[in-house]
């Protein structure tokens, strides 16, 4: 045990290491990463197209107070838990499409002692399994932001009055300034694109040559994944949770933005915004 745990220590370091070095991949070529999730029976595509819409809250009360913010996913598991103060610029996000979380995962947010959760709408409907859930995230509204997005009428997103509803309560008011964005072209990401069922998808990360590739490190809980912020020049983690269903589709991808960080998310949740590439 003590063996694994300093290993994994110098693994982080290595890699925090390599990622200031500004060296992405490693030197592990892509075609063996390719034939690699092939050999483990995944679908392989040469990257994706999306042109995302957002619902953003921007508070610019300086005075507001700052909030706990929960990135719940739809699976019920909380991807981050951050604080978040808001003021001009900061903004909280949930995509443009409507999300639901089952009622059995949802319970153990919507029961708490301490009011519930803001972000998933618990109403008491019998025929319904699901209820609606605002998956929230922070951003910077900078330049780049509103050079890439443009506002549209926030009465052609689905997502958009669930999320006031969830800004409302959060931030315990009626009235909560909220804005809805379109990417005004599509954009091409040309990274590779991994698509299996989630236990395949744990024994191809499990490689060791696949977490090089992807400055990653796995085990039997999860993944995390290294990047480094524009404009930052040390390294952040993201962290990632096994789903409990083996069969469950998620897609393996590299997100462009801010930094570049591989991620994991429902084939469902994908498909919602962006189109595969050619499958190889």
């Amino acid at each position: 045990m003590v063996t694994a745990m300093k290993w994994l220590g110098l693994k982080v370091i290595m890699i925090r290491i390599r990622l200031l070095c500004g060296k992405k991949r490693a030197g592990v070529p892509r075609q063996f990463i390719i034939e690699r999730a092939q050999g483990k029976e995944l679908e392989v595509y040469h990257g994706f197209t999306e042109q995302p819409i957002r619902c953003i809250c921007e508070i610019e009360d300086n005075d507001a107070k700052e909030k706990t913010v929960e990135t719940i996913m739809p699976d019920g598991h909380v991807e981050t838990q951050i604080k978040f103060k808001p003021k001009k610029g900061r903004a909280l996000v949930t995509f443009g499409h409507l999300q639901h979380i089952p009622k059995e995962l949802a319970s153990k947010f919507v029961r708490r002692a301490d009011g519930g959760c803001p972000f998933i709408h618990d109403e008491n409907t019998a025929d319904s399994k699901v209820y609606r859930l605002s998956q929230t995230w922070t951003m910077n509204l900078n330049e780049r932001f509103y050079n890439t997005y443009a506002e549209i009428d926030e009465s052609t997103v689905d997502a958009c009055g669930t999320f006031r509803e969830s800004m409302s309560k959060l931030f315990s008011s009626a009235e909560v300034p909220i804005r809805c964005y379109k990417m005004k072209q599509a954009q091409v990401n040309p990274e590779l694109v991994f698509v299996g069922p989630r236990d395949l998808m744990e024994a191809f990360l499990f490689d060791a040559d696949t977490q090089k590739y992807f400055s990653m490190a796995a085990n039997q809980h999860g993944f995390k994944t290294w990047s480094i912020p524009k404009g930052k020049w040390f390294p952040r983690v993201k962290n990632f949770l096994w789903g409990t269903v083996m069969d469950d589709q998620v897609v393996l991808f590299t997100r462009e933005g801010n930094s570049s960080m591989t991620v994991m998310v429902s084939k469902e949740q994908f498909l919602r915004e962006k189109q595969f590439g050619e499958k190889l």
